[in-house]
């Protein structure tokens, strides 16, 4: 088989995994770009500054550590996050009232109106991307994204590169 490059493209099983492993992370990507612009231009923040706000609703506060292992973000990333929204006016930081070292994070009265709209928003970017498919291809669809999910969780990389290195010896 040949590439669109005119190259000849391997059908080994490691090919094919990377085939389809490259286009889900090609489609994230674009996903995530078009997503970042159309949030940005409508409300003024980045998908990622939409997921702490999505996380922050209907919650008193949470501290740093627990929004960062909830979104699966490393701390670096959250602490870039979460000045963006402070300045935006979206969040508040304070000092968790039982521990003076934990940094606590709620969302401000603009926060919790805007939880409305990303909501409304990811709901139509959702219909509007799974809108080529049928209703059984989507229900199909969200099953096996949802079983792919649950086995990315349960074999984590160090599991798959192990065996990648020893079927290759």
């Amino acid at each position: 088989m040949k590439s669109e490059e005119g190259l000849f493209i391997s059908q080994e099983p490691e090919i094919l995994a990377l085939n389809w492993f490259a286009g889900i992370v090609a489609m994230d990507k674009a996903i995530s770009e078009s997503v970042n612009r159309r949030l940005k231009s409508s409300l003024g923040i980045s998908f990622a500054q939409a997921r702490v706000v999505a996380c922050l609703a209907g919650q008193q506060f949470m501290t740093q550590v627990q929004l960062a292992r909830r979104l699966h973000l490393d701390m670096g990333t959250l602490s870039r996050i979460i000045p963006r929204l402070i300045d935006a006016g979206v969040v508040t930081r304070f000092r968790h009232p039982n521990d003076c070292r934990c940094w606590c994070v709620r969302l401000t009265q603009s926060g919790v109106a805007m939880v409305a709209e990303i909501t409304a928003f990811l709901g139509a970017t959702d219909n509007k991307l799974i809108s080529p498919l049928t209703e059984d291809e989507a229900d199909i669809f969200v099953a096996l994204l949802k079983r792919l999910l649950v086995n990315a969780t349960v074999h984590d990389a160090t599991d798959v590169s192990t065996v990648a290195r020893t079927d290759s010896l």
